[in-house]
């Protein structure tokens, strides 16, 4: 069981060559499992039952996460965080229209629909098993927008409502819920929050 996706759906090689199609793809627990032991530090005990697991499966899922992470970063390649067999505490969407996460309760006999852009095309995270490669669901920021000289300074903002508070260095903004929309949070100046001005003209 986990609280909350994570922040970013992957992470990109800073440098040097890569074949952007060639990808690792790390699932939700085994991201889960090097948060909690490596980020946490719980033991392996305290891990698994933080998961919902027994001890002898969290151990097969850590270092299986860490096998993946070892060679992406050996091989240089595109690292993705997606599917997997886990559920989280409430319903996480991601829209792949416009790539925005957001968690909301299922209405029984209503359509779900983007509370962005309006979009159909809605998809439970914990079964978001698309590969993606670069498209509005694989968020940038960990090579693009970094090289482009983007500093701690700036906004987060909301990508629905627009309302907007003070970047605070080492928090990512989408690490942060709109506290009106259950919507996480983007930076203003970001590719991201740029695709969905574009979304929104559309619709």
């Amino acid at each position: 069981m986990m609280s909350e996706p994570p922040f970013v759906s992957g992470f990109m090689p800073e440098g040097g060559d890569y074949n952007p199609e060639e990808v690792v793809v790390l699932l939700f627990e085994e991201y889960e499992a090097i948060k909690l032991s490596d980020y946490t530090h719980l033991t392996q005990l305290e891990a698994s039952k933080k998961l919902g697991v027994s001890r002898p499966t969290f151990t097969r899922i850590y270092d299986s996460a860490r096998k993946k992470i070892a060679l992406a970063f050996v091989e240089n390649k595109r690292i993705v965080i997606q599917g997997g067999e886990v559920e989280f505490e409430e319903n996480w969407y991601r829209c792949g229209n416009c790539g925005s996460v957001f968690k909301q309760n299922k209405k029984s006999g209503k359509k779900l629909k983007c509370p962005v852009c309006d979009s159909e095309e809605v998809t439970l995270l914990q079964h978001d098993r698309e590969v993606r490669s670069g498209g509005p669901g694989f968020e940038p920021g960990f090579g693009r927008q970094r090289r482009r000289g983007r500093g701690p300074q700036g906004f987060c903002i909301c990508p629905k409502c627009d309302y907007k508070i003070a970047h605070e260095p080492g928090v990512p903004c989408n690490s942060l819920l709109c506290p009106h929309c259950d919507i996480r949070m983007i930076k203003e100046d970001s590719e991201h929050y740029q695709t969905i001005l574009k979304k929104r003209k559309i619709n």
